[in-house]
């Protein structure tokens, strides 16, 4: 419950980061904390390996494109983040608690005999279908924050003849 819920926070938070290599940071060590908790949900941590090599790829090209466009930026502290990760903190604790949310369980497909399809099914079953989800949704503000990022109007990359 502890790691789920480092897991939203930390995903909570990555658009309040505004500088590049603080974003590419975050998604790492989000990444690396998605593959330990999927890693303790299958029975082989090949999909967990997977998904972080394929991850760490992404991140390390984003890094070098970061590297080049925003080399000498500082960055600057926002003293309102570890408020309000505080604030997400306690408002996922108060989610997981009474775990409400996540009623659907394995036993409610028993009826299902095909072992294809429970093993389909398993991934959208309740101790899996969290981590399904949170993998959706740091895919997508994965997205968003580089259309966020990278500018139309000025190119690629800075030009070095200026």
């Amino acid at each position: 419950m502890f790691m789920k819920m480092i897991i939203m926070t930390n995903m909570m938070m990555l658009p309040m980061l505004n500088h590049p290599i603080s974003m590419g940071t975050m998604m790492i060590i989000q990444t690396t904390l998605m593959c330990n908790q999927q890693t303790n949900n299958n029975y082989t941590p090949w999909m967990s390996y997977i998904m972080f090599v394929t991850m760490i790829g992404g991140m390390m090209i984003m890094f070098i494109y970061m590297a080049s466009i925003a080399s000498n930026e500082k960055f600057k502290i926002n003293m309102i983040i570890p408020i309000m990760w505080m604030i997400t903190m306690m408002t996922m604790y108060l989610m997981f608690k009474n775990n409400s949310i996540l009623q659907m369980n394995e036993k409610k497909m028993s009826n299902i005999q095909m072992e294809e399809i429970k093993f389909t099914m398993k991934m959208f079953n309740k101790p899996k279908m969290v981590m399904t989800l949170m993998v959706m949704i740091s895919l997508m503000i994965t997205m968003i924050s580089v259309t966020k990022i990278s500018s139309t109007f000025e190119g690629p990359l800075k030009n070095p003849y200026v």
